[in-house]
């Protein structure tokens, strides 16, 4: 009996409020999803990697994993890695769904380290990282944390403080990386858009009048999603792997 191709997600498990898949994927598909943390790559928190550094670990997993994925979802800033990713998997035209696709943003990780810094300590002084080399960006920015949480929390020894700020780190290594304009543009298949987004690159665009939140569990959302995953599953890879 031939195994069933599952779903991959891209889903940020510490983002806040949370967004997840979970209330739009068609009736069935929740069992065959692999959900894949893009903050859970080794090391993240400590170093910064590139985003075909990222995709290839996260394309050795899922392909070890079994068959093919059906398709690749993804949101926010999160697309460069699934296109990136799609792009490393060993069967080619894997379908890509975007939802609110995020262009690269030279500034988001400055706004992210303010806001991670001011919601510990509304009068920390936020220092500037914006144009420093990732790497040098990442180790300002983590030992700056770190004097906000020990000024929280003094008694707390260093282990401790490292462990706490480990998921604001990696975060921020993230949103280095995503900050850069890729050297391809993301190609995604689908692109599925609130009402207060646009998306001027590739792929087949579909605009629902509904908020950022509502997107991600809007009925019609569902829908067109049950169609598109109900599509690929109709179509075999090309080439499958032995």
């Amino acid at each position: 009996m031939k195994s069933q191709r599952p779903l991959v997600v891209l889903e940020f498990g510490n983002e806040m409020p949370p967004r997840t898949f979970g209330g739009i994927l068609p009736d069935g598909w929740q069992e065959r999803t692999l959900r894949i943390d893009p903050l859970h790559y080794p090391g993240l928190a400590d170093s910064v990697a590139g985003t075909a550094e990222q995709a290839a670990h996260w394309a050795e997993r899922i392909t070890a994993a079994g068959p093919p994925p059906v398709a690749v979802l993804a949101y926010c800033s999160a697309v460069g890695l699934a296109s990136a990713l799609v792009e490393a998997l060993p069967v080619p035209d894997v379908p890509l769904i975007v939802l609110d696709p995020a262009p690269a943003d030279p500034q988001a990780p400055q706004e992210l380290l303010a806001d991670l810094a001011l919601a510990m300590d509304e009068s920390a002084e936020v220092p500037a990282i914006t144009g420093l080399p990732a790497g040098d960006a990442l180790a300002l920015a983590s030992s700056f944390l770190l004097s906000v949480v020990v000024g929280c929390s003094p008694e707390l020894d260093e282990e401790i403080l490292v462990e706490l700020t480990e998921g604001q780190r990696a975060w921020l290594s993230f949103t280095l990386t995503a900050a850069v304009p890729p050297q391809a543009p993301p190609a995604p298949t689908h692109v599925l858009l609130s009402e207060a987004l646009d998306w001027p690159g590739s792929g087949a665009v579909h605009r629902f009048d509904v908020t950022a939140e509502e997107l991600f569990r809007a009925p019609v959302v569902k829908a067109l999603l049950t169609d598109l995953l109900g599509a690929g599953e109709r179509e075999e890879p090309c080439c499958l792997p032995s």
